[in-house]
């Protein structure tokens, strides 16, 4: 990957690097279960315990054999990154190139999992709320969310909604909005940009598109949606009959919503 037409006068003591989308989904699974994965393939099985009732007492006690229900977690996401980059350039640039884009690296890492981890929309529980961005008042469709979580019995704290650019612009129009300056300590995630009926305000690029012009909003809590990640190697290496050196890397993952009560949509047309 080498950096053609080099004009030194150009090059500035730091290098211009392009605006990165911030990462979202992967602050909003749990990794419960991430185990002792060590390559792809492996499978993390996930024990639930059956639910336990309660009986009035009348002298005698019945004893109750509760069956746990399995899930199996697949870890079958096998990713990589790999890049090269001349002496040349190293030489000629008065900036780290090989580290500036071992920082490109990850961060392309990392929106891939974010994609991945959006497109579990399919796996909601609840039933799916229609949103007509522009038109329909969001507070509204959050309170109706809230309801189903609340319905769901599903803990009232750490709810998340993730929107789209368009749907939070949307909503900073909205007066029951509460900003992550008025919001302050209430905040519980990094990246919330508010809160709105109880629920954490966080934006992604990253969200699926069941159709053309809609988006798939997600909302719910870090109980709904579990993964396991490892990174199995990252290495630097010269390349032969080359000068240049190579950095690659190499992570598998699964994921699964494995709580689809705690995991809503809200299909928003955003025409």
């Amino acid at each position: 990957m080498a950096i053609a037409n080099f004009i030194p006068e150009l090059w500035s003591t730091q290098l211009l690097t392009a605006f990165r989308k911030a990462t979202v989904f992967g602050q909003l699974v749990n990794r419960n279960y991430e185990g002792d994965i060590r390559n792809g393939g492996d499978t993390v099985k996930i024990t639930t315990p059956a639910a336990i009732t309660v009986g009035a007492y009348s002298g005698t006690v019945s004893y109750q054999t509760p069956t746990s229900a399995q899930q199996s977690l697949a870890i079958d996401q096998d990713i990589y990154w790999a890049f090269e980059l001349d002496d040349v350039d190293q030489a000629q640039a008065n900036v780290n190139l090989m580290q500036a884009y071992m920082v490109e690296a990850a961060d392309a890492l990392a929106q891939s999992v974010d994609v991945n981890l959006a497109g579990l929309y399919t796996g909601a529980g609840l039933t799916q709320i229609e949103l007509d961005v522009g038109t329909s008042d969001f507070y509204d469709i959050m309170v109706l969310g809230a309801q189903r979580l609340d319905e769901a019995n599903v803990p009232r704290a750490g709810r998340w909604v993730v929107m789209s650019p368009r749907g939070y612009a949307d909503l900073l129009q909205n007066t029951n909005f509460i900003s992550a300056t008025d919001a302050g300590a209430t905040l519980v995630r990094e990246g919330a940009l508010g809160r709105v009926a109880g629920f954490d305000v966080l934006v992604s690029n990253n969200l699926a598109s069941a159709e053309a012009n809609h988006k798939e909003y997600l909302y719910g809590t870090n109980a709904a949606i579990t993964m396991a990640e490892h990174v199995i190697s990252t290495e630097a290496l010269r390349r032969d009959a080359a000068f240049k050196d190579a950095v690659r890397g190499r992570m598998v993952y699964g994921r699964k919503v494995i709580r689809p009560s705690a995991l809503g949509v809200i299909h928003a047309d955003e025409t």
